[in-house]
């Protein structure tokens, strides 16, 4: 939390406006005169010479020790400050209980907390009740004492230079990641004619690096966004294909800064577009950081409707219209749980979507701006943020924070010892404040026949709650794709496309808790022709029965949406089974099976003489019955067409 450190609230009253300074040397008297003009003006380093003057000619001049001190503040430099409070104290008792608490104010700015914490309670110990910061200073021992409670429950963190490939001699910030961790964009501040366009002036522009076999290759300028204005804050889509930034000053745009997005497109990024309204509006907007299954935008906001000055809000991206323009819904605040009255900002909304990373200075915390982490409970209910601890956090201003798919690796920029400026540096999240891990599944489609590529939507859906938890599309040149999956449940994975069978999958990830391997997929999807078949793996029957378990009812209404989709389609069931039991046994279970879907599509408005069934029992396996895994792939249920007209 931000505290005010000003001495001037206290002392310019009775400082500067008093009868009678405390020193009567005429000399210093003089020179504090002269000060106060400077100071007045702004003119800092010519007030400081002219105090330092009245303090040689007095050492006892508490005014001038005081108005030192201010200006000291003034420029931020708090060792400083305190050494000329300290003196201050020494020659003026009388007024010990003011300079006690701005003392505070100040060690606490520095990092110093258990002397913060003594000077407020010498504070607190001359004022009375009725005084008007009595009730801040008690409220500020609270924050000295979970300082001290953060710093005693610090962990280690070993944060690694991220190395010359991706830093230079000048900063570098705002790190952004895709969830393979195989490209990093990142902000460069360059100075006056270094940028991918020469500049008269020091701008923000983005770099980006590829790894390869684990190792950074040398970082280059995004020329085909950068410009001759600021771009940063970025945050880039799970699968790479999708940038969305901070500019200001734009031609375009609708306030101070706007969010703009681009896209990739076969390797080369499109001219960045302005996010338009709800988005951006008069106000500032900035930071944004898109959900990985691309449903949310998160972004900071000072507009209206807030809980104070920075916000993070929310709005929902409904895709894209044919024109390439995103469709948001109306803009949302994270609420109480998340926002203040003071500023909350850099937000980064994990993977797994549903835990979130943002920067506060006013959440309890360390000083400045600190970073902490929250969970989404639900829909739209967060938990009460936790501090980041120490050393993530330190009495300056931490923001920027990412963290890695797997939930292990998180990035930051730092100016700590051995950077140049602000470099970029990565370290392992201590257990307590990771994430849920993800993995990822990648591939391409195409068509069976031809094996040209395909544009086809992808989605993923939670077997649990029937819940969509992302979509994405394989377009462009190669048909390829890249989908989050977070741990700890089951899904069921389909790609569908006009003209052709949907494919599914099914990922049984309950059990799974940490993320080794991604899947990756090759998968054909076959054109509506008679006799071709698609497998519906998300069919669930309990050990030897034949009802419908509810985890079925997913895929069952995706083959009901494709043949009300395609009316003059006929389709027959069919019933397969593994080879444990006997031949007769597993016939007649491969038919009841079949009947069973069967039954359901009737009971939910297909018409009977569109479908047949059939059981095949163990006669035609697609995998050796001989392993676990085969056996598990043979016990299936498929439809094939078997008509078109």
């Amino acid at each position: 939390m931000k505290l005010l450190t000003s001495i001037l609230a206290f002392f310019l009253a009775f400082s500067l406006s008093a009868q009678e300074l405390s020193t009567k040397d005429k000399g210093a008297q003089k020179h504090f005169q002269k000060a106060i003009l400077f100071y007045q003006a702004k003119e800092n380093l010519d007030a400081i010479s002219q105090l330092e003057q009245a303090l040689d000619e007095d050492p006892a001049f508490v005014e001038a020790a005081l108005l030192l001190a201010d200006v000291y503040n003034e420029i931020r430099e708090d060792s400083l400050q305190v050494v000329y409070l300290e003196r201050a104290l020494k020659i003026d008792s009388n007024h010990a209980d003011k300079i006690n608490y701005v003392l505070g104010n100040t060690y606490y700015r520095m990092g110093k907390y258990q002397l913060a914490l003594d000077a407020y309670h010498r504070f607190l110990e001359e004022a009375t009740t009725d005084h008007p910061f009595y009730t801040k200073a008690r409220e500020k021992v609270k924050l000295c004492r979970y300082a001290v409670t953060l710093l005693s429950n610090a962990t280690v963190v070993d944060a690694i230079n991220m190395g010359p490939e991706i830093n230079s001699a000048y900063d570098e910030y705002w790190p952004s990641l895709t969830v393979d961790g195989k490209t990093i964009i990142y902000t460069r501040l360059v100075p006056p004619g270094k940028g991918s366009l020469a500049s008269q002036r020091f701008q923000e522009d983005f770099y980006v690096a590829s790894q390869q076999n684990g190792v950074w290759q040398k970082s280059r300028p995004m020329t085909s966004i950068n410009t001759v204005y600021n771009e940063g804050a970025q945050s880039i889509s799970a699968d790479g294909k999708l940038l969305f930034f901070t500019a200001c000053t734009q031609n375009d745009g609708y306030g101070s800064c706007d969010i703009y997005y681009s896209r990739n497109k076969g390797a080369i990024w499109s001219k960045p577009q302005n996010a338009g309204f709800p988005v951006n509006t008069a106000s500032w907007e900035s930071q944004p950081s898109i959900s990985a299954n691309g449903e949310y935008l998160y972004f900071a906001s000072n507009r209206k409707g807030g809980k104070g000055g920075m916000d993070i809000w929310r709005c929902r991206l409904n895709g894209f219209y044919s024109s390439g323009d995103p469709r948001w819904s109306e803009p949302e605040n994270l609420g109480d749980s998340i926002n203040t009255s003071g500023n909350e900002t850099s937000p980064f909304i994990h993977a797994d979507g549903r835990t979130l990373y943002f920067s506060s200075d006013m959440h309890p915390g360390l000083g400045g701006s600190d970073v902490f982490y929250s969970r989404l409970m639900g829909d739209s209910i967060w938990n009460t943020p936790e501090n980041m601890g120490y050393p993530i956090n330190t009495h300056k201003d931490e923001q920027g924070l990412i963290v890695n798919a797997a939930g292990e690796t998180a990035y930051f920029s730092s100016d700590r010892p051995g950077s140049e400026g602000l470099d970029l540096y990565q370290f392992e999240l201590a257990e307590n404040v990771r994430p849920t891990p993800v993995s990822y599944v990648q591939g391409k489609v195409y068509d069976k026949e031809s094996e040209r590529p395909l544009c086809a939507q992808i989605e993923l859906i939670n077997l649990d709650n029937n819940q969509v938890v992302a979509k994405t599309e394989s377009c462009w040149e190669r048909g390829e794709f890249l989908m989050c999956l977070p741990l700890g449940e089951e899904y069921a994975f389909n790609v569908s496309r006009t003209g052709y069978l949907f494919h599914s999958e099914n990922f049984a990830l309950k059990q799974v808790r940490k993320a080794d391997n991604p899947i990756k997929l090759s998968i054909p999807l076959s054109a509506i022709k008679i006799g071709n078949t698609t497998v519906l793996r998300n069919i669930f029957f309990e050990t030897g029965k034949y009802n419908l378990l509810p985890h079925s009812k997913t895929e069952l209404e995706k083959l009901i949406v494709f043949l009300k989709n395609n009316p003059q389609v006929k389709i027959e069931i069919g019933g397969h089974t593994d080879h444990v039991g006997g031949e007769e046994m597993n016939q007649v279970l491969s038919e009841k099976r079949a009947k069973a879907v069967f039954d359901y599509l009737v009971k939910n408005d297909v018409s009977q003489d569109r479908l047949t069934y059939e059981g095949y029992g163990f006669s035609m396996a697609i995998e050796s019955n001989e392993t676990k895994e085969g056996r598990a792939k043979n016990r299936r249920t498929e439809f094939k067409i078997i008509s078109t007209q």
